[in-house]
């Protein structure tokens, strides 16, 4: 992976089957299973009846037999607030219908232009954000679903760890997205040799044109993050942006940390302006890569996902800072 991925920064395991159209997506409710468990030899079991999960979601090998992890998931699922803050979690995903058509749809469409993609397990859990938001591997996706409450819920993810501008995505209508795009790394070649700011950048704007693609009916802002105000200032002011990466030669930048001010999350991107969203570089480098596929409808989107010449892609998508 060349960038490593945590949720709209941002991510990323559980049983699916081959993808076949609008095919039925079975999801493992590990947690509708572990908040029916109280004692330490249950946990145990339930561990070592998914080892997968735990080696992937608890970084745990041979979990049975972590005591440490035993004691601390008992603890969890016998906390009547923890219990109060599971019955929201539950309340607010009901049967995951959305999230098993939304999911269908997409492993439907990337099995259509990439015939090798197997429909990996999915499995979604509860515990309290002890684990991450995401895990997404080739065979794996385990679903946090505590992460994404939203608002209302009694707990949120930990503020000491995530600042509000990141926290604010924490909703239901995130977790696809942020899945297509982390499945869309398998897919997403790059020269490594490159380690200029623009060759990120269309390694960005390639896997958020394969997430529009596998989700064409997914808002803009939830492929990337942004607020609705935020892409449209972001667009109208894409003149002013592009003149910003000109005037300053950044694409081909290579120095880390320079890279960062373009690419990191950050509540605004200070070398522009305070109105300018932080990884500012990601959305230009969808700009770049959108424009050169809507020029070009002979690329297919894997043909798109196999060229790792990011100069090129630049040079022919004509992209010089212009809104149409």
């Amino acid at each position: 992976m060349r960038l490593r991925l945590a949720l709209l920064g941002l991510f990323c395991s559980v049983l699916l089957v081959s993808c076949g159209k609008h095919e039925d997506l079975a999801i493992q409710r590990l947690d509708k299973q572990l908040f029916t468990l109280h004692s330490v030899d249950s946990i145990r079991n339930f561990l070592n009846r998914n080892p997968a999960v735990s080696q992937l979601y608890f970084n745990a090998n041979n979990a049975g037999s972590d005591t440490a992890l035993i004691r601390e998931l008992t603890n969890r699922v016998n906390n009547p607030a923890l219990n109060e803050f599971n019955q929201q979690v539950q309340t607010e995903f009901g049967d995951l219908t959305d999230l098993k058509s939304q999911l269908s749809e997409a492993f439907a469409n990337i099995k259509k232009d990439f015939p090798d993609f197997h429909t990996p397990t999915v499995a979604t859990v509860v515990t309290g954000f002890l684990g991450p938001d995401l895990v997404v591997t080739d065979s794996l996706i385990v679903i946090g679903l505590d992460y994404f409450a939203g608002p209302k819920a009694k707990f949120h993810p930990p503020s000491t760890q995530y600042p509000q501008y990141i926290l604010r995505r924490y909703q239901k209508e995130y977790i696809v997205p942020a899945i297509v795009f982390a499945i869309s790394d398998k897919y997403n070649a790059t020269n490594r040799a490159d380690q200029t700011l623009l060759a990120d950048m269309v390694y960005y704007g390639k896997g958020y044109v394969f997430t529009k693609t596998m989700l064409p009916q997914t808002a803009d802002s939830l492929v990337i993050g942004y607020s609705d105000t935020q892409l449209t200032e972001t667009f109208n002011a894409q003149d002013i942006i592009w003149g910003h990466f000109i005037d300053n030669q950044l694409l081909y930048q290579s120095n880390p940390t320079v890279k960062g001010r373009y690419l990191n999350e950050r509540p605004f991107t200070a070398e522009i302006g305070q109105r300018c969203p932080g990884a500012i570089g990601r959305w230009v480098g969808w700009r770049i890569v959108g424009r050169y596929h809507d020029e070009h409808d002979d690329i297919t989107i894997s043909d798109l996902m196999r060229n790792a010449d990011a100069r090129q892609l630049f040079e022919q998508s004509g992209y010089k800072g212009q809104k149409e």
